[in-house]
């Protein structure tokens, strides 16, 4: 049915008024609140498929319009020449719509060890909910990270590729009604090393203790939130701990402060300090398939927020996006075209594209700042003891963390 006789229906059906209806559309209006670029299909789009309505109209917008008006008018409101209609009800045999998130401020990441006790609970229920409401858009997360593997390890991609995948876990996580200000934490890993096992997400009521795993040959997780989870491939979720020490907080700084260029930098932070966390964890963590494992998004917030430091020690992240040079970005890779005007990769397998990227197309060069990512998806890093140790960047105040201290709690 055409966009603009569907919405005469839907209006008459609501009781709308008689004069001029029109459709505001709202894909375009940025300020953090529904950015939805012209690579999006429209209106057709979300009529396809009738889940895409409730998903993306009542879910992952800001701003609370009728669901019927999302789906007609791909991300906007209805209203006549003189006024606007009162919203339709939704039937009586319908959940009403979630309310929409208000006063969720910045997106500010913090340091695991850092939240408090009430703000890791939290966390844990949202990934919990994900997983549950949505196992397939949960799988086709890991087998993103699998089919562009060649593209996004052991190239300069790696960290630009990484920042958006985040973001689209963060976006998956915030548009769960009850989680819409939700973040994702870092593990700041360097904090525990030399006492790996002891590391703070390992609890039995978060992530799973090194105890909490079954035995020969599966090693299946039995504790925290990924207890009894079945992974992408089919098996069940596995651990099989030890192996490689993390690096420690004096040895990151030391990349952080002394590797000037990028092409130097990111090879050593992928490196030993990405791989030791992998390797420690062991199972479906030390695979392509690691975002099966949830520690893979709190390790990866990790990597990048160590990018971000680096970029902002060194005032890199002060450079504008259409002003990078090789010392702040090296497009070298052995596999394919890796060009600040690159488009990020994110097909599952060649065309289909995951829910949380459909939408939300980037290039390398869009990754450059966390402070001027598209799509409303800016964040920064909150209190950080890494640049506490550090003490002053180069150009004498940091713009992307705020260096501080602060105990690691128990829970």
């Amino acid at each position: 049915m055409h966009t603009s006789v569907l919405l005469a229906l839907i209006l008459s059906l609501a009781g709308g008024a008689a004069a001029a209806e029109k459709c505001t559309d709202l894909r375009l209006s940025g300020g953090g609140i529904w950015v939805d670029k012209p690579y999006e299909t429209g209106c057709d789009w979300y009529g396809a498929v009738a889940q895409r309505c409730g998903w993306y109209g009542s879910r992952y917008r800001n701003e609370h319009v009728a669901n019927e008006a999302c789906c007609v008018c791909g991300g906007g409101k209805t209203s006549n020449e003189t006024d606007v209609p009162a919203t339709p009800s939704p039937p009586t045999d319908a959940p009403a719509t979630p309310s929409p998130p208000t006063g969720c401020g910045p997106r500010v990441r913090k340091g695991w060890s850092m939240l408090s006790c009430t703000e890791r609970e939290h966390f844990i229920e949202a990934v919990r909910t994900l997983h549950s409401e949505n196992t397939t858009d949960y799988h086709d997360l890991s087998q993103l990270h699998r089919n562009n593997g060649r593209y996004a390890h052991g190239t300069s991609a790696f960290l630009p590729w990484h920042r958006w995948f985040l973001v689209g876990y963060e976006n998956a996580l915030r548009s769960l009604p009850g989680f819409e200000c939700m973040t994702v934490p870092y593990w700041d890993w360097e904090r525990d090393d030399a006492a790996e096992r002891f590391s703070t997400p390992f609890r039995a009521k978060t992530f799973g203790t090194q105890a909490g795993v079954g035995g020969w040959p599966n090693y299946c997780v039995t504790e925290g939130v990924a207890a009894g989870w079945t992974a992408s491939d089919r098996q069940c979720l596995s651990r099989n701990w030890g192996g490689a020490g993390f690096a420690g907080a004096m040895e990151i700084s030391a990349i952080i402060t002394s590797n000037t260029d990028f092409a130097d930098f990111r090879p050593t932070l992928e490196g030993n300090p990405h791989a030791a966390p992998h390797i420690y964890v062991s199972g479906h963590m030390g695979s392509y398939l690691s975002p099966d494992d949830p520690l893979f998004f709190v390790h990866h917030a990790n990597v990048d927020r160590i990018w971000a430091l680096w970029q902002d020690y060194h005032g890199y992240d002060e450079v504008p996006k259409d002003a990078l040079n090789e010392t702040i970005y090296f497009p070298a890779s052995p596999v394919e075209d890796m060009s600040l005007e690159g488009t990020l990769p994110f097909s599952v397998d060649g065309s289909r594209i995951p829910t949380f990227f459909q939408d939300h197309p980037a290039t390398i060069r869009d990754m450059h700042s966390i402070t001027d990512l598209p799509h409303g998806a800016s964040y920064t890093y909150g209190t950080d003891t890494l640049a506490d140790l550090i003490g002053s960047p180069l150009r004498g105040s940091w713009d992307l963390v705020v260096p501080g201290t602060a105990p690691k709690l128990t829970c």
